[in-house]
């Protein structure tokens, strides 16, 4: 088989954005992350802040009034809520930048989006709680109680966001062709699996 599109899934804070990044820069392909918060952004009106805090999350039926939630969330004629649409709008562009050619892309559900394509090579980052739990610290800034809550909450979110969009579960290892542990194997190991996956 040969690969063309690499799409990385990742626990908060386990270096997979970054092992992504690294990837993509040895294979010399296009990244994307945070290009679909921008993009879908233009495509869909809704200010750029809005996207990024909807971003790989669920909208809450508490982020509405009562009736505006049971407008929204009941009837067949509504608008789309913000964040569905925003979602629908980045699944779009993962299929067009998918028909461009080889790159890496990270999250929102890119694995599943891509899923009748046989070049895609799906890949999840996963790490230890301590080893995620340093780098929350060192990169956010946060004390090892704040860190806990938003390596918790932040999974929590993007497992749901995952379970609602493709019916499944976003860490099951057989949605995957490699799960892989920077903790364990290295972030360089991580890359090399990765690269040598690719090119076989």
């Amino acid at each position: 088989m040969r690969y063309s599109i690499i799409t990385i899934n990742r626990e908060f804070e386990s270096s997979g954005s970054e092992i992504a990044q690294a990837v993509a820069a040895r294979l010399e392909i296009p990244y994307y992350d945070k290009f679909l918060i921008t993009a879908a952004s233009e495509q869909s009106g809704v200010r750029e802040n809005r996207v990024v805090a909807l971003d790989e999350k669920l909208e809450s039926r508490f982020a509405y009034s009562q009736a505006e939630a049971a407008f929204y969330f009941t009837s067949a004629e509504a608008p789309m809520p913000t964040g569905a649409r925003v979602a629908e709008v980045q699944f779009q562009l993962i299929r067009e930048i998918a028909e461009k050619g080889p790159c890496v892309i990270v999250g929102r559900c890119a694995n599943h989006i891509l899923r009748e394509r046989e070049d895609v090579l799906d890949v999840f980052i996963h790490a230890g709680e301590a080893f995620r739990l340093q780098r929350a610290m060192n990169v956010l800034g946060l004390s090892e109680r704040q860190a806990k809550k938003v390596l918790r909450s932040t999974d929590k979110a993007r497992k749901a966001y995952y379970k609602n969009y493709t019916g499944t579960d976003w860490n099951d290892p057989d949605l995957y062709h490699a799960c892989l542990n920077p903790d364990r194997l290295t972030f360089d190991g991580c890359v090399d699996a990765i690269c040598e996956m690719y090119r076989r």
